[in-house]
């Protein structure tokens, strides 16, 4: 039997698919020892697990921004240890990211060393992706101030840089104890930064029943809009009116999957996975 999930996404999130605003943050505003920075009017929280992170400014000339060295970036400092970890993390904002420069060594900051790297996206404390690196490190200072590249468009072969998260998770395994990281580059897009308080103000509800289902669905909504039915990969596929009230769909000829339905106004907030 055929059981198709739905997705129902509100008017704030109408720009999901919109192209996106894309900022790369270098640290150099940010004040030293700082558990959190601001980036393109988004808050950001430098979460320890295993060590202490936060912004680092005691050593100028050791980071680097993408072309050249710069003097600030998150690290350990003082804290190195096995399995080194931390994540960059929003509150009531989403992002995506394209990448980043990192620095790993042992603790003597000796890179000539064996050991991995575990990249980590999370989305409301659930796992939307992971990937461990385990070789193509930079080993000495060299033309990147001994940073590696990191790229998210092809990180093992795979592109994480469309996925949506709220924390980026960064963990070192093996030899490497010390991590440093710069240049992070995000993506900012107005239609997947919401407010929680927005989620709770809003006025009109959406609901999709059944979820799941094998073709027949209902929609009931508080006023006389359109919907529309687009694929994960933002492609549309399916739209049409509805009145206020419970509206009768059919989506038979889709093939079994995760679909999104989205309005131009209505609920503001996502129901019904």
């Amino acid at each position: 039997m055929k059981r198709t999930i739905f997705l129902t996404i509100c008017s704030l999130l109408i720009s999901l698919f919109s192209f996106g605003q894309t900022s790369t943050e270098q640290f150099e505003t940010e004040s030293n020892a700082s558990p959190t920075f601001t980036d393109n009017g988004v808050i950001f929280n430098v979460i320890s697990y295993v060590g202490t992170f936060d912004i680092q400014a005691n050593y100028p000339g050791t980071g680097w921004n993408g072309t050249a060295n710069d003097n600030r970036y998150i690290d350990n400092s003082g804290s190195v240890a096995t399995d080194a970890s931390f994540s960059i993390k929003t509150t009531g904002n989403l992002f995506k990211v394209n990448r980043f420069w990192i620095f790993l060594s042992n603790n003597a900051l000796n890179q000539n060393v064996v050991g991995n790297l575990t990249v980590t996206g999370k989305l409301s404390g659930v796992t939307k992706f992971t990937q461990t690196k385990t070789t193509g490190f930079v080993t000495s200072l060299g033309s990147t101030n001994g940073y590696t590249l990191i790229d998210l468009t092809n990180l093992n072969g795979q592109n994480y840089s469309n996925i949506i998260i709220d924390e980026l998770r960064i963990t070192s395994g093996g030899a490497y104890t010390y991590v440093g990281l710069d240049a992070f580059t995000w993506v900012k897009d107005t239609g997947i930064v919401l407010a929680t308080d927005e989620v709770k103000t809003a006025k009109n509800e959406l609901a999709v029943y059944p979820n799941p289902t094998n073709g027949p669905l209902s929609i009931k909504t508080e006023e006389n809009t359109k919907a529309e039915i687009y694929s994960q990969d933002g492609k549309l596929l399916k739209s049409f009116e509805m009145n206020k009230g419970t509206n009768q769909a059919d989506i038979s000829e889709l093939s079994n999957g995760v679909y999104i339905l989205k309005t131009p106004s209505g609920s503001s907030k996502i129901i019904k996975k």
